[in-house]
């Protein structure tokens, strides 16, 4: 995967204690964080690339740290119902990322007007994406398809 883009889609609430305090508990690291670190050290040094854990990667997740992420009892999360909807919509036609800005000003409206409704239940979601492609790769699902 050194040097492959990779898309990943975070559907949690944020909240609860940051990943800082929870890691300085840990005496030692997991064995499978070790094995890891030492295949991306062999691979960085076949490709002569660094940074596979920052580079080539475009996340979403689904609110910011410290929020919760609304989730319907009988339907699922509102972040991923409005990522699949907008992928089956655009996906064709336009990038991930782009789509994945699409989704988070869906998720705002939406949750917005949830809110107005009633603010005692509801907040406002804001997804977050964060895009660290590098030479300004753009990432489509069917790049070879021109419509009908």
């Amino acid at each position: 995967m050194a040097g492959k883009p990779k898309v990943v889609v975070m559907q949690a609430c944020r909240v609860g204690q940051p990943v800082i305090e929870v890691q300085q508990r840990e005496s030692s690291p997991p064995q499978e964080l070790s094995a890891l670190r030492v295949s991306q050290q062999e691979a960085e040094t076949a490709t002569g690339q660094r940074n596979f854990d920052v580079d080539d990667l475009l996340i979403l997740y689904s609110c910011f740290e410290n929020c919760p992420a609304i989730l319907f009892g009988h339907y699922g999360s509102l972040v991923i119902r409005t990522l699949v909807k907008t992928l089956y919509r655009h996906a064709c036609h336009r990038d991930l990322d782009n789509l994945f800005h699409v989704v988070k000003g869906r998720v705002r409206r939406i949750t917005g007007k949830l809110m107005a409704r009633n603010p005692r239940v509801y907040v406002t979601q804001t997804p977050i994406v964060m895009n660290t492609l590098t030479r300004d790769r753009k990432l489509y699902l069917f790049p070879e398809f021109h419509g009908i």
